[in-house]
């Protein structure tokens, strides 16, 4: 969509710029209200499949069905299946709960009179009683303003001493941490964040992590710093088992939904095209509700997809100030009722696919869910051509999300650290390469130590603004320990190093790995169940069961977590067989007598009986 300059420079009041106004405050250019009406009005599609998606959303939670497709946790479920994160799936079934008893704030959701922002906080605080009152507030206050309205009075809401149950992250301030270091700093730091996982016994984000180290530095100071003319030694292949009992969070609880859904009601509200996702949902199973999810999923995906030029160009050339708002953040809560940081994602996403146009295509299609192209932007910004790129989008359509994540960051390493290996291979794993290309191209060698001193690349992350204060605290405390001199990347080093000493003991203070750890080594301390995030209660599976004459040789062994031992692969939800660690074979939500509702194979590779297929979301 084309847009002409804007003819007029228009002016706002203090009010309209501060991005509190509720409507254009003076005459926009038509371009901009033009672009305007039709974004209004995309957004506004979007309040019936919401709908719909939240009441199969709430069913599914309600009946725990991941576990019967395999899955251990409903985040893990989501990621993978979906492209959605616990938090996501957990709020659309918490509202659909809500609007089962607020019959007049659901039909404004489903006629577009509010938002899913709106209607996401109305939840909340609306009884049948009052929603009447919510919905005259929301109808004549921004989406911000209504956020502080209901927090006066939840109490489950942040001045209430709780989190947030929404799915805006802008409701906390957050900063990036940014620190100029070595590429041998850059991998020391991809190494901590794996050792992290294990201590924790989740995968932890890069802020989580960073807080974790920091917290980990403080608990030993003066202790931790030692000279600075005795350094310590970093030895990456020394990794012994997480210390035990070690938890650096706990695994937040699953909120279960009892009540029965009313399919007939919710079907009477929704249009002719949508009511197919609703209809005889007390009667459909875990795999019906899965495929449900997935198509609810896909639609939203690719109306959001429509949106994303849209936005661009709003965002590109400046419209919002012609509709009043001195901020593009602004402008899309208030009248479009999307998140900021979802908008700016879109956007973020759109300028990627001039890069990489099969990112663009593969996601717009819904062969790539959100999740999944998301991840994909931090290599692929790095300057990778169309094919390289075409090679991690198919990729990642083969792998799952763990193992995407996990082919990034190293990839990201590779570039920082050997930049020779990068050019010849733009970081692809060996397996996601085409066939012609070269076998002798260099290999990545992450935990080699670089022989270039300069401080040539960063480590950062976004992250809460009281953790960016405790980390830049800790830096500057070790700082004046090493002295003066000491640049930020140093101090940096000398934490990691610390980290590291500390997170490679094991139970007995030793680096010795004991005889009965050496497969969950090998496995890397975690789960190998395909998309799996569990690094704790692990245990040492054999694929053939001794009762069946299966013997104690590693190639039959395999690590576990105790949920998908016990209840997957015992109960006869997981099936796992072949041999450890690279010929493995796992079907995850086995049904006789048909097939499985996913297959994988060592690496977290999706196959089928065909070979290997890439799935869409």
């Amino acid at each position: 969509m084309a847009v002409a300059p804007l003819a007029t420079v228009v002016s706002w009041d203090a009010r309209s710029a501060r991005g509190d106004a509720e409507a254009p405050s003076l005459h926009a250019a038509p371009e901009a209200s033009a672009l305007h009406t039709e974004l209004r009005a995309r957004a506004a599609s979007q309040g019936p499949l919401r709908r719909a998606l939240a009441a199969v959303a709430g069913r599914f939670v309600a009946l725990r069905s991941w576990e019967r497709l395999g899955f251990v946790r409903p985040g893990d479920y989501a990621r993978e299946r979906l492209g959605l994160s616990s938090r996501q799936l957990q709020d659309l079934a918490a509202v659909d709960a809500a609007l089962r008893k607020l019959l007049a704030l659901e039909s404004a959701l489903v006629t577009g009179a509010v938002s899913w922002t709106q209607a996401r906080l109305l939840a909340r605080v609306a009884t049948p009683e009052t929603e009447r009152i919510w919905l005259d507030r929301a109808a004549t206050r921004t989406a911000t303003a209504l956020e502080r309205a209901v927090r006066r009075v939840d109490t489950g809401s942040l001045e209430g001493g709780a989190l947030s149950a929404g799915d805006d992250p802008d409701a906390w301030p957050r900063e990036t941490v940014s620190i100029r270091c070595t590429p041998e700093v850059r991998a020391r730091w991809w190494h901590v964040r794996q050792l992290a996982n294990r201590v924790a016994g989740e995968s932890l984000s890069p802020a989580a992590c960073a807080e974790a180290v920091a917290a980990e530095v403080l608990s030993a100071l003066p202790a931790a710093l030692p000279d600075a003319d005795r350094p310590l030694r970093w030895d990456a292949a020394t990794v012994g088992p997480p210390p035990a009992g070690r938890a650096l969070r706990r695994e937040r609880r699953t909120c279960r939904l009892r009540d029965e859904p009313k399919d007939d009601a919710i079907r009477a509200r929704l249009p002719r095209s949508l009511r197919g996702l609703v209809e005889g949902l007390a009667a459909a199973d875990a795999f019906e509700l899965d495929r449900r999810l997935r198509r609810a999923v896909a639609l939203e995906q690719r109306l959001e997809a429509r949106l994303g030029p849209l936005l661009r160009v709003v965002a590109d050339g400046r419209l919002h100030e012609a509709l009043g708002f001195r901020r593009f953040d602004a402008y899309v809560r208030t009248h479009l009722g999307m998140a900021a940081r979802r908008a700016q994602a879109l956007v973020r996403l759109e300028r990627m696919g001039d890069r990489v146009p099969a990112l663009r295509a593969a996601y717009r299609e819904g062969s790539l869910s959100w999740v999944k192209a998301h991840a994909l932007v931090p290599v692929l910004v790095l300057g990778v051509g169309p094919e390289a790129g075409e090679c991690w989008v198919a990729w990642a359509g083969r792998v799952t999300v763990r193992r995407l994540d996990a082919d990034v960051g190293q990839a990201l390493v590779l570039h920082a650290a050997d930049p020779a290996a990068w050019d010849a291979t733009a970081g692809l794993p060996d397996a996601a390469r085409p066939e012609d290309a070269s076998s002798e191209a260099p290999r990545s060698q992450i935990r080699a130590h670089s022989t270039r001193p300069e401080e040539t690349t960063r480590c950062f992350f976004t992250t809460p603004r009281e953790v960016a204060r405790l980390v830049r605290a800790v830096l500057c405390t070790v700082r004046r320990r090493l002295g003066l001199r000491t640049t930020e990347g140093e101090a940096f080093g000398w934490i990691l190093d610390h980290a590291i000493a500390v997170w490679s003991l094991d139970a007995n203070g030793s680096t010795r790995v004991r005889r009965e750890h050496r497969v969950f080594q090998r496995d890397g301390w975690r789960c190998t169940v395909p998309g799996c995030s569990s690094y704790r209660n692990l245990h040492d599976h054999h694929v053939v069961f001794r009762a069946a004459g299966g013997s104690n040789a590693l190639a039959n062994r395999t690590t576990l977590c105790a949920a998908h031992h016990l209840r997957g692969v015992h109960a006869g939800v997981v099936r796992c067989t072949g041999e450890a660690p690279a010929d493995l074979r796992f079907e995850l939500g086995v049904r006789s007598p048909l097939p499985p509702l996913e297959h994988y194979a060592s690496g977290d590779v999706r196959v089928t009986d065909q070979g290997l297929t890439t799935a869409s979301v």
